[in-house]
């Protein structure tokens, strides 16, 4: 076996040059000028930056398709929370909006209007009372069931 000693040198030279707490000595800055111009440097590839710039570009395809579908999604989720508080409504509210007096006739004396309203808070009165008495939220959704099933039925009907 052939032992270069050069090469040995060489080696404990760039172990002491490898402390880098202080600036290169002058040993080690002419070893280093010399070794770059003997051998070849490195170079990157030449796709490199083409290679980046198409990753960054697809990163930000995704984000943007990612800020699209979460868009969406609240969109979606909206509109079913809408749909399902008009599903859920009950009649009551729009019956009663339904019956309010837009003007009365002048005829109609102040004590007759007290009265009529008088009973219509009567019979918002009751038909809370009967809903209570269904059974509360068990009620709520019987009472749901009741209007699918009637909401069915006259949609079989329309379309015979």
């Amino acid at each position: 076996m052939i032992y270069n000693m050069d090469d040995e040198k060489k080696r404990v030279n760039r172990r002491r040059n490898d402390d880098f707490s202080g600036g290169m000595s002058d040993e080690a800055l002419t070893e280093l000028i010399r070794q770059v111009e003997a051998e070849e440097m490195l170079h990157a590839p030449g796709q490199l930056k083409e290679n980046i710039f198409m990753q960054l570009r697809q990163e930000r395809q995704a984000a943007k398709k990612r800020q699209v579908f979460i868009y969406r999604a609240k969109v979606l989720a909206a509109m079913a929370a809408a749909l399902t508080v008009l599903i859920f409504m009950p009649d009551d509210r729009v019956e009663s909006v339904q019956k309010a007096p837009v003007q009365q006739e002048e005829s109609d004396s102040l004590e007759e209007i007290a009265q009529k309203r008088q009973r219509s808070r009567d019979d918002e009165w009751e038909k809370y009372l009967a809903g209570q008495a269904r059974g509360g939220v068990r009620g709520f959704f019987d009472n749901i069931n009741e209007k699918l099933t009637q909401f069915g039925t006259d949609l079989y009907q329309n379309i015979n």
